[in-house]
């Protein structure tokens, strides 16, 4: 975990990187919007206004999932009241309306494994 905005209380943010609420099962209620947050670890500034937004806002979302990896990029899927998610500052965020992305079907492990043995082992 590594905190952008300096003075940031370290609990909060701790709670803030490890909360992952169950993701709702199709769209949002009435009044709810979702949205995603994204910012890479080496831009301290997005780091510090994408933290500040969130602690500001944790608690009235519905829901929060964090999403980065934490090395490269930090990130949250939420959801909460659509005043609230208006809010978002327009360079770290995406607003999307629809199902879950892990809604959406994966590719099977094994078939990802077949293509990667066929065109990387398989030439030689």
């Amino acid at each position: 975990m590594r905190s952008g905005e300096a003075g940031a209380d370290p609990e909060a943010l701790r709670a803030l990187y490890g909360r992952s609420d169950p993701w709702p099962a199709g769209p949002p209620a009435p009044g709810l919007r979702r949205a995603c947050l994204c910012v890479e670890v080496d831009e301290a500034d997005d780091v510090a206004a994408a933290e500040h937004w969130m602690l500001a806002h944790a608690g009235r979302l519905t829901c929060v999932r964090s999403t980065g990896c934490g090395c490269c990029v930090i990130g949250w899927d939420i959801e909460g009241p659509a005043a609230i998610i208006d809010t978002l500052p327009a360079a770290l965020a995406a607003a999307f309306d629809g199902p879950s992305p892990a809604a959406a079907p994966r590719r099977a492990p094994v078939a990802w494994g077949r293509r990667l043995w066929n065109r990387c082992f398989r030439r030689g």
